[in-house]
């Protein structure tokens, strides 16, 4: 539902000059907007949840501290079209490195709560997950390749 929510707002804020680059600068925007937002309602829950399956949040704690601030910070980027080439480096890299804790929680069939809402919303981690993280890494990709 907030998938569908963040991609009717991107095309409403964009359908006047039918620009699909805007378009997807405006989802990846709303997005980590939104989901960082679920995050901070409980940043310490949030750390602890995350490092069970981040590589990175698990072996330095504090990285699952700051997370949310960093996804608030590209969120801001993206919709204010600031240093977008280092957003979009910043999103391959940051969800590249969680979707790899991802697929290998995943693949052992472990049954953990995904942190990507935060721990407002308890759900569980499913391939929804990987697909979300796998659409911003595409989107980051196919917008870096017309940057260059």
């Amino acid at each position: 539902m907030i998938l569908f929510y963040i991609t009717v707002a991107s095309v409403l804020l964009n359908y006047a000059e039918a620009s699909w680059q805007s378009g997807m600068l405006d989802f990846m925007g709303l997005f980590y907007i939104v989901f960082s937002f679920f995050k901070m309602l409980d940043l310490k829950g949030f750390s602890t949840s995350f490092s069970m399956y981040d590589p990175l949040a698990r072996t330095i704690p504090a990285y699952g501290k700051v997370y949310p601030f960093i996804e608030t910070v590209l969120g801001l980027m993206f919709l204010m079209r600031f240093q977008v080439e280092i957003a979009l480096i910043a999103t391959i890299v940051i969800l590249g490195v969680t979707t790899v804790g991802v697929t290998k929680t995943l693949l052992s069939k472990k049954e953990i709560q995904c942190a990507c809402l935060g721990t407002a919303l308890k759900l569980p981690m499913t391939e929804a997950t990987f697909i979300e993280n796998a659409i911003m890494i595409i989107m980051a990709i196919i917008m870096l390749i017309r940057l260059v």
